[in-house]
Parts: structure tokens; C-alpha cells; sequence
């Protein structure tokens, strides 16, 4: 490993002598971005790692906290600690152990690459989350309803379970570059991934940049998200299935230059059987999705498919998306969806309200003749606010237009359970009165 350190001289310097790392570390004599070099490679087990921010770490490998339910281990991360992954590297949390990565606006905690001079997609893995929560992709009366985490060949761990409330830790002001390491062919890590991830878990202030597959994608579980910012990513911003019924507020995806055929947000229940049970169920408010440029990968602002359910308010889709703004697949979905009533339709498990969207490049809805019913009907059949607007723009860099139209009408959502959604008056992710930026200070464009 040091003979890969050593060999990118513009961002290493060799020290004069290895220095005392963290327990559970390995020290080297070198040194990255002026801090001394530790090793984390390998699994740890029945043990807290602690990261303090006087070092940068290395990623070595496949590296796991923890062993699945059991021997289980805390990663503990201060404010301000870069952790910088190498070719094929990737971080594991297993079931039952913990992730405890506490940034701050102005110290946040940075997972990036090692190769810091050609910046780009999938210069290493990602982060792994396997949790004890309920997902549905398992045999039926199956006692525990498991399945094995995507990607990872290698012993591969599982995911899923009985625990809605199972606690996996904490990311708060987080970020997530350069990753997304191609394991196999077409077979890339997301930038964050969380498997069967429980509401116990405190997600708040999220980055991920230019990661090479998915920003973040949930296979089932609980898991709430709040301030999520995903960045210039290969493929999908926001992508669900196997079952999520979280919930996310304030999320903004920008999308561009890509080289998979994207969506702002994908969300499947299953691919079969598609009505499975806990089926995709989030509730989001405050999501603002932006195509910039020309690419004819970015597809969907928002595609619904495979018999998700969901709820989607006070949000914002703008761009140029070669299909549409909004696009529904499989009857499954559309039965799911809303009820043809004598030509007019009503959204029943699948929602979105009191959102605007515009896309100048294709359609605002890929309607198609042979779809149970039309989704632009679909869309304005809750008639409240303004659910469509034709303005040429309707965005100022992060913030939406400053007019009456775009901001009367926004609804709070309720949920169940203790997560509350904070109570807004604006559609998008940023609010056009307040010019209130929540990325400022620790994120990248």
C-alpha cells in the first residue's frame, strides 16, 4: 500500500518518521494534504474505531465494521476528518454495528478519493450500510426477510429484517466524492448506499458528487433523510426500491454530465412481484430536480415504476430531460397509482402535489395512449395549488422564481412516528423569500 501512496509525489510527502495513529490503524510515512498517513484496511471487530481529524486515513480494500449481527463495532468520525479511498476500496457498515460520522457546517466530515490531480466518477467504492429493517425482497412466509448487498462479491453480507426502528448511527454533514468503482462490469457501488437502514439512523446535511453509479439509493427500510445535496452523479440522484417507506426533505439533484441513462429520481417497489409487501412507500417534501445542458442520457426528472407508491410534495422538476418531467411505468404502478374515474383520474397510493414542474427539451409527461390514464391528468387531478407551470424558467440557480404562483399553496406533510417534516411555505428544496442556502460552507459544486 505505501508503494501506491508514494507514487502520486504531487499530493505525498514522505515524513521522517511514522507517527502514532488511532488504535486499529496502521501508521505509514507518509503524508496527504499535510496531515501523517493511517492505514484502515480489513474488518473490526467488537471494537469503536475512532477517526479524530489530526490524520488522513486511507482506505485499504474492503473495509467492515463489524460482522453481521454480531462482534459488533462503532466507526467514530470528528468534524473536519478526510478519509481518502483507493482503487476498489469501499466502507461496510454491517448489520447491528454503526456508522457515527459527525460533521459540521464548517468541519465536514469529506469520504474522497486518493487521486486528487484527474478528478472523476469511480475512482473508489462508496459507502455500504446494512441494516436490520424491514425489506421485501425474499421468498414468501420467509421468517426474516433478508437479501444480499449489491455489488459486493466477496463474502457478500446481508441486509434486512424485523426492526423498523434498527439504529445504524448517525452522517450529518457528510460528504461523498469521486466514488462509484466499477467491482465487475456494469456493476458499480452507489455513493451511499443504505440496505434495510432503520429510522433509529439520523441522516441530515449529505453530499454526493460525481459518483459514477446512483447518488444514494435505498433497497427498503426506514431511514429518514433531510438536507441531501447529489451532484453531477453517472446515474440516478435518488433511487428506491424493495420496499422504503421513509421519509426525505429538502433535496436537491442537479444533474448533467453523466454517462448512464439517468433519472433524477428512479423509485421501484419490486421487480417482481411488483405489489410485494412492505411496498415503497416514502413520503418527500421539498425536492427540486434540475436538468442542465444537452445530455441525452438524462431521461426522467422523476420515473415511477415497478408498483412503488410514494408521495411527492411541495417540489420542483425543471429541464432538459429527454422524456419527461414526470414518467410512469407498469400497470402495476399506475393500479397503484390513481383510478380512472369517466375520464378524470384520482391519485390514491401514488401522489404528487403542490409541485411545479417544466421541461422545455420533451414533455412535462410521458403520456402515452396505451397507459391506463394520462399522468398529466394524474397530476393536476388533486387540484391544489398550482401542480403545473409553463413558465420558460422556473429556477435561479438553486432557488425557485420569487412569484406568488410558485410559492401559495405548499402543504407540510404528516406522517406517522416521531419524524416530523419542518414546516415550510415554498416549493424546491430553497426557499425563494429567504434565499436561505443550507449547502453553503460544506459542500462542492
Amino acid at each position: 500500500m505505501l508503494k501506491s501512496l508514494i507514487a502520486i509525489p504531487a499530493l505525498l510527502t514522505l515524513a521522517q518518521a511514522a507517527v502514532a495513529c488511532p488504535t486499529g490503524t496502521t501508521a505509514s510515512n507518509a503524508r496527504v494534504e499535510e496531515k501523517p498517513v493511517c492505514i484502515v484496511k480489513g474488518s473490526y471487530l467488537n471494537t469503536t474505531l475512532a477517526l479524530s481529524a489530526n490524520f488522513s486515513y486511507v482506505l485499504e480494500g474492503d473495509v467492515r465494521i463489524g460482522a453481521d449481527n454480531a462482534e459488533t463495532s462503532v466507526l467514530s468520525i470528528e468534524p473536519g476528518t478526510r478519509v481518502f479511498g483507493t482503487n476498489g476500496s469501499y466502507l461496510l457498515i454491517m448489520r447491528g454495528s454503526k456508522i457515527m460520522a459527525n460533521g459540521s457546517k464548517k468541519a465536514p466530515v469529506v469520504f474522497t478519493s486518493l487521486e486528487r490531480t484527474n478528478q472523476r466518477p469511480g475512482l473508489w467504492g462508496g459507502i455500504v450500510i446494512n441494516g436490520n429493517a424491514p425489506i421485501n425482497a425474499c421468498k414468501p412466509n420467509a421468517p426474516v426477510c433478508e437479501a444480499v448487498s449489491e455489488g459486493i462479491k466477496t463474502d457478500p453480507p446481508k441486509f434486512g429484517g424485523s426492526q423498523p426502528h434498527d439504529n445504524s448511527g448517525r452522517l450529518s454533514y457528510v460528504r461523498v466524492e469521486f466514488a462509484g468503482f466499477e467491482l465487475a462490469k456494469d456493476n458499480e457501488l452507489n455513493g451511499i448506499t443504505f440496505n434495510g437502514v432503520g429510522d433509529g439512523t439520523m441522516v441530515d446535511h449529505i453530499q454526493v458528487h460525481m459518483n459514477a453509479d446512483d447518488g444514494i439509493e435505498l433497497f427498503g427500510g426506514t431511514v429518514n433523510l433531510r438536507y441531501v445535496l447529489l451532484t453531477q452523479n453517472d446515474d440516478d440522484g435518488l433511487d428506491w426500491d424493495m420496499g422504503w417507506t421513509g421519509n426525505a426533505q429538502f433535496v436537491m439533484i442537479e444533474m448533467e454530465n453523466g454517462s448512464e441513462d439517468m433519472h433524477g429520481i428512479e423509485a421501484d417497489n419490486l421487480k417482481s412481484p411488483m405489489d410485494a409487501q412492505p411496498r415503497s412507500n416514502p413520503t418527500l417534501s421539498n425536492v427540486t430536480i434540475s436538468a442542465k445542458g444537452t445530455n441525452p442520457r438524462m431521461f426522467s426528472g422523476i420515473m415511477l415504476r415497478r408498483g412503488t407508491g410514494g408521495a411527492i410534495h411541495n417540489s420542483v422538476v425543471t429541464g432538459n430531460f429527454k422524456v419527461a418531467c414526470i414518467n410512469i411505468d407498469d400497470v402495476d404502478t399506475y393500479k397503484n397509482g390513481g383510478v380512472v374515474n369517466g375520464g378524470g383520474v384520482s391519485q390514491t397510493g401514488l401522489k404528487i402535489t403542490h409541485s411545479v414542474v417544466h421541461c422545455p427539451a420533451g414533455n412535462n409527461f410521458d403520456d402515452k395512449d396505451t397507459d391506463p390514464f394520462l399522468i398529466s391528468k394524474w397530476f393536476d387531478s388533486e387540484g391544489k395549488s398550482v401542480n403545473r407551470l409553463m413558465d420558460p424558467e422556473l429556477i435561479d440557480g438553486r432557488f425557485p422564481k420569487a412569484s406568488g404562483q410558485l410559492i401559495k399553496g405548499a402543504q407540510t406533510p404528516q406522517v406517522n412516528g416521531t419524524w416530523k417534516f419542518t414546516p415550510v411555505k415554498f416549493v424546491g428544496a430553497f426557499s425563494a423569500n429567504t434565499k436561505e442556502d443550507w449547502t453553503v460552507g460544506w459542500t462542492v459544486k
